[in-house]
């Protein structure tokens, strides 16, 4: 299926690991041109290399997307180097390193008022934009109200976005931008959470690949695929969605 995004200009945060990384390389396979940002300068520069092979134009820069004029400057020059903006996914998350209410100070920092501020700086630039999309990535944690210690505040900020993609998509429809979110699963990659799990804590390991009805954890190209699909024109008529991507490890009916 040609998703018609040949000469699209996106803007990724976290691209260079994981669900970010799959997105940015699929985006490049499809011929998107891609603004990305993480933190590792020389994962960056890597994940640039990577996709300008693929005959695209391609940018990126080290940073902490929680400085937020650095973050506004960065995203503006992106959107410069880009020529415009048509697409823009905001992947960039974290797991809690402080406790308490430190740990939920930095849950709300960056699973959802990083994403707040991103969808303030390209909205406008979108409504320019062909066939303009935007796009979170939230989590099944939205949903799960037993949640492994320390992550109260990740799945609660997870739940949070999903509220703001809906409100997004109902306010900007009528300017011509769709807003979806996704909500993966657990996501197995080399240097990943779950990965460390597998070899710190393999029966937490085996219970979580147990959730889901295919028996197994999902990978950073099946989120990929999904996001690639849902930014692109052929999914013209989506708006306002949130797509699990957790082979069913949530029991629930998703309408």
């Amino acid at each position: 299926m040609d998703l018609s995004l040949t000469g699209k200009r996106a803007i990724v945060t976290g691209g260079t690991r994981g669900i970010g990384r799959a997105i940015v390389e699929q985006l490049a396979r499809e011929g998107t041109s891609v603004a990305l940002c993480a933190r590792t300068a020389s994962a960056v520069s890597e994940a640039v290399a990577s996709l300008k092979a693929h005959g695209v134009s391609a940018f990126g820069s080290a940073l902490d997307v929680r400085d937020g004029q650095a973050f506004a400057a960065w995203f503006e020059g992106a959107v410069r180097d880009l020529g415009g903006l048509d697409i823009a996914i905001s992947n960039v998350s974290t797991r809690p390193e402080q406790q308490g209410e430190a740990a939920w100070r930095e849950a709300f920092e960056t699973d959802f008022l990083q994403h707040v501020r991103m969808s303030n700086l390209a909205l406008p630039h979108l409504q320019q934009g062909r066939d303009p999309a935007m796009l979170f990535v939230s989590s099944i944690a939205s949903v799960l109200t037993t949640l492994p210690p320390g992550e109260d505040g990740y799945g609660t900020m997870k739940a949070a976005l999903i509220s703001l993609t809906g409100q997004l998509a109902a306010k900007y429809g009528s300017k011509g931008v769709r807003v979806n979110a996704v909500s993966p699963g657990p996501i197995l990659f080399q240097g990943g959470v779950w990965d460390q799990i597998r070899s710190a804590h393999p029966s937490l390991f085996d219970r979580a690949a147990a959730l889901s009805a295919l028996g197994r954890h999902g990978r950073p190209e099946e989120v990929a695929d999904a996001v690639v699909f849902l930014v692109s024109p052929r999914a013209s008529y989506i708006t306002g969605a949130n797509l699990r991507i957790d082979g069913a490890a949530v029991k629930s009916v998703n309408f």
